[in-house]
């Protein structure tokens, strides 16, 4: 995580894994100097699954989120709710605080960066070249599947607000704001951001994008100048959840845009205060009216 990285290093448990027991012994002995957490020795293909099932099992969980949201959205619900009911459930006995076994995740316009886009892959490939008997991992692919197909999503919602204002999105001026896929962070490794803006380029001949962090990314031109990046936008379309967006008054945004339209991938306005504001709102697992 941005800005954790000694943190993490010293400070969290370590798999250690060596091709002989000896190479064991010597990684553990050596991650001793560095590591002020508990070291955990085994083999070299039992650290390698462990790292990527660790990523995988975030995917999954993200992806289970997402279908809730997509459900929640056809029914009429609105899945911030959902997530906060079913985490809220029956806690362990003497810690009201937490349930382990009720961790549902938030939902989304996409997921990125180095880790979890990949790791699921390398998880069924790894099963497919050296598995002793055939088995396709289907639960795992489907996630990816539909994590990747959020941004398809949002441009949905982009084309549905818009169709509200009797806009079509070849008309529309549209800003994208956040290219990281991390929010307060520069980092746009396999960011949502990206395949977002190519399905809408297709459409629309007017898209602006601003990140307060990034400034270059896959040939998309990026502002960083909030204000002059809004103005006169027919469509706000959060895909990053950046501190200085979550400052923006709606009082404020109303007055630059041409049309009030906001579409929320990232949960950092709430449906009510758009609608009062005067705004189309569209977000992932909100119900549109």
């Amino acid at each position: 995580m941005l800005g954790r990285l000694l943190h993490n290093l010293t400070k969290l448990d370590r798999i250690v894994g060596g091709i002989t027991p000896e190479c064991t012994r010597r990684g553990v002995e050596l991650y001793s100097h560095i590591v002020e957490a508990k070291l955990h020795a085994t083999d070299s293909l039992t650290a390698e699954v462990s790292k990527v099932t660790e990523n995988t099992y975030r995917d999954v969980n993200i992806a289970f989120a997402n279908e809730v949201a997509l459900i929640c959205e056809s029914l009429g619900v609105d899945v911030h709710d959902v997530r906060r009911y079913v985490n809220s459930l029956p806690n362990i006995p003497g810690d009201p605080a937490k349930n382990p076994l009720r961790m549902m995740h938030i939902p989304g316009a996409g997921v990125g960066g180095h880790c979890l886009p990949k790791d699921p892959w390398l998880l069924k490939y790894g099963l497919d070249a050296y598995g002793d008997f055939k088995y396709e991992p289907r639960m795992i692919v489907e996630s990816r599947r539909i994590n990747d197909s959020m941004p398809s999503h949002m441009a949905e919602l982009i084309g549905e607000a818009l169709n509200e204002k009797n806009l079509e999105m070849e008309d529309a001026k549209i800003t994208l704001l956040g290219v990281a896929f991390l929010p307060n962070s520069d980092d746009t490794r396999n960011t949502p951001t990206y395949p977002l803006y190519n399905l809408l380029k297709e459409r629309c001949a007017d898209i602006m994008v601003h990140d307060p962090y990034v400034e270059e990314c896959e040939g998309m031109e990026i502002g960083n100048d909030l204000e002059a990046t809004v103005q006169g936008s027919d469509a706000i379309v959060l895909v990053t959840r950046h501190d200085e967006y979550k400052e923006m008054s709606l009082e404020w945004l109303k007055g630059k845009m041409r049309t009030p339209v906001i579409v929320d991938g990232r949960n950092n306005f709430r449906r009510e205060d758009c609608l009062k504001a005067g705004f189309t709102f569209r977000g992932v697992g909100i119900p549109r009216k």
